[in-house]
This record gives C-alpha cells, structure tokens and sequence, in this order.
C-alpha cells in the first residue's frame, strides 16, 4: 500500500481499480468508465481534478469526507451520493474513519481521446505540488 505525506500525516493513498470502459455509441467521442475506489483506513487522495469528465459516485460502505470547488465539506455515509461537474476541483477525498475502510462506486463520462492517449491513469490529474508523492 502507498503511503503519503498530506499536510503533516502520514497517509496512505486510495487505490481505484476499473471495473468497465465503454465507448458511448449515443455521444460520439465520449466513454463511460467505471471505478471501484478503495479507501483504506485513514486514506486520502489528494486535491484533483478529472480530465473534464462528469463524475458521478456512490458510496459502498464506510463514510467519506468530501470537498469539491468551494462548496461546504460534507460527510456522505454508504448509500450517499456525489455529482463532480467537469472541472471541478476536488479538494477533499477523504476516509472519515481510522481503523474502517470505505469505498466508492464511481463512474465518469470522458472524452474518448483522454482514455486512447492516458488510459485509465489519465482521468485523475492530481493537483502539481502533490505529484511528486504518487512516486
């Protein structure tokens, strides 16, 4: 497991893994990609964007904080949901507990060309100063 120095706390990192990746037949030149995002206790991800897509997530289980643009922080517990306008800059993405995991189902419409030119990896662009801790 990754681990991250965010603010002064050791962190470890969310781990996404794809679970689908469809061209939309409907709206040519775009794709619909499906994640599952495990947050390990204690987890974060830091402040990011994605590559202009519309994000839409649902919590599976555990309880996420969550900061986007300069909206409230909230706290969304499982069976709560977020929509991620494209653009929008995530702040916070964070495990609310220490010692339970959480977990998201995430789906996200994007260009075709972001996924043919970066894969999967390109639809998380994390903000400059905190590249340097993905290694």
């Amino acid at each position: 497991m990754q681990h991250t120095n965010l603010g002064c706390f050791r962190r470890p990192l969310t781990v996404p893994s794809l679970i689908y990746q469809n061209k939309l037949p409907n709206c040519p030149g775009k794709s619909q990609v499906g994640l599952i995002v495990d947050f390990p206790p204690n987890a974060a991800t830091p402040p990011h964007r994605h590559a202009g897509a519309s994000v839409s997530a649902y919590v599976l289980k555990g309880t996420i904080i969550n900061k986007m643009n300069d909206e409230p922080t909230r706290v969304i517990e499982a069976g709560g949901t977020f929509f991620e306008a494209p653009g929008c800059h995530h702040k916070i993405s964070d495990n609310y507990s220490n010692s339970e995991p959480a977990q998201l189902l995430v789906s996200l419409v994007v260009d075709t060309e972001v996924l043919e030119k970066g894969g999967p990896a390109a639809l998380t662009v994390i903000d400059p100063e905190y590249r340097d801790i993905l290694g």
